[in-house]
């Protein structure tokens, strides 16, 4: 006769992982790891198949608390108790989305090297690593998981989780899973940014609820947002719509650009360390590599971390989130010079690229702020042609 969750014979031959002591022991080992610290805590605390944890997206965890019924699992269990946010794994998806800032859709789970979901082999593989970095032997992989799950941590069903309570006197509020406005915020500004929803595009808010599976009313918050920090415009009767690109806005943010990043580029070639060095000059490596692959997306990523990590270096966060927001702003303008692969010299921002290297190993500012001024006039130069030949 079958149990609720394994054979009688099934459990004899599978081990649980020993003890709490190693429990923790795994999660010290992955906790820089957000992926595969949210993927042990969901496992271990909801003894759910490993099949079942890689199809979740993001929204089927959002705006959930400790206790709260995880629904899209417990339809698929056999067993009769439902499928609940677990403490560990509340902390840990919070963690996770504050750090990542997934869209709703996106797999709750990611392979390393892209956007599809991580595999079942691979999780398999992932999760044996885990056993083997602590030494245990003789593990089942994901069945150990659900072992564990089964022998030390599933509750009576009378038993309910406690919400989560302040451990602390001090007078200031939990960081709580962010909301739906807030995700859907994150994911259309991500696809402004990214130009897959493209300049001069409208915002019709109940398809892209319908899209992302969510309600009109965190939509209609997200673009009101938008419209604040100047992505979108929206106007009576027209509805919403992304703001388009124009020359005379793409000088003006050159002139801002120059304002706020030649100055955070020369503090930071004067305080330059050999572990910065060396991260731009991979980085620009990179960015060689995405452009003779002919790689928009691989250039655009290499070409924004390299910049960022030099202005890191200047050590002023404040002006560092200045910097950020207007190159959300001007990253459409950058996607469409990316694409534009026939108008380009894929050799002017890799000679740019080299001599400002040249100059953060010199600790040059003067140097480093020259070539970085002549980089951003001749991308803004060529983004400015490119307009005017579509």
């Amino acid at each position: 006769m079958m149990r609720n969750s394994f054979s009688t014979e099934r459990q004899k031959q599978i081990q649980s992982i020993p003890s709490s002591k190693d429990i923790d022991r795994i999660r010290r080992s992955i906790k820089s790891k957000l992926r595969d610290l949210l993927l042990f805590d969901l496992a271990v605390e909801t003894g759910v198949t490993a099949s079942q944890l890689l199809q979740l997206k993001i929204k089927d965890l959002t705006d959930l608390n400790v206790g709260d019924e995880i629904l899209v699992l417990t339809g698929k269990q056999k067993r009769n108790e439902p499928v609940t946010m677990g403490p560990k794994t509340y902390k840990s998806f919070q963690h996770y989305i504050l750090k990542n800032r997934p869209g709703l859709n996106d797999p709750l789970f990611k392979s390393r090297k892209g956007k599809e979901a991580l595999s079942l082999p691979s999780a398999s593989r992932l999760v044996s690593s885990w056993f083997e970095r602590v030494g245990l032997e003789g593990m089942s992989g994901f069945l150990s998981l659900r072992k564990t799950w089964e022998t030390r941590l599933r509750k009576p069903k009378t038993e309910k989780i406690s919400p989560l309570t302040p451990e602390s006197p001090y007078s200031i509020n939990s960081i709580q899973t962010p909301t739906m406005q807030e995700l859907a915020y994150k994911e259309l500004e991500r696809a402004i940014v990214t130009a897959r929803i493209k300049p001069g595009e409208r915002l019709v808010a109940e398809k892209l609820a319908k899209q992302m599976g969510i309600s009109t009313i965190p939509i209609r918050e997200a673009i009101g947002r938008l419209e604040a920090r100047n992505f979108v415009t929206v106007q009576p009767k027209k509805g919403a719509a992304v703001n388009a690109l124009s020359e005379e806005n793409l000088k003006e943010m050159l002139e801002i650009r120059f304002l706020l990043e030649l100055p955070a580029a020369r503090k930071a070639a004067a305080a330059a360390t050999q572990d910065t060095i060396e991260t731009i000059k991979r980085l620009n490596h990179r960015y060689i590599s995405a452009q003779q692959k002919n790689d928009a997306d691989m250039a655009l990523s290499a070409n924004r971390e390299f910049h960022f990590t030099i202005y890191k270096g200047a050590n002023m966060p404040i002006l560092l989130a200045m910097i950020e927001n207007l190159w959300d702003q001007v990253s459409p303008y950058y996607h469409l010079m990316f694409r534009q692969t026939l108008f380009h010299d894929p050799h002017t921002g890799t000679a740019y690229h080299k001599k400002i290297i040249q100059g953060m190993v010199a600790n040059d500012p003067r140097e480093v702020s020259k070539w970085l001024e002549i980089d951003l006039s001749e991308s803004a130069a060529f983004v400015a042609d490119v307009m005017r030949k579509l």
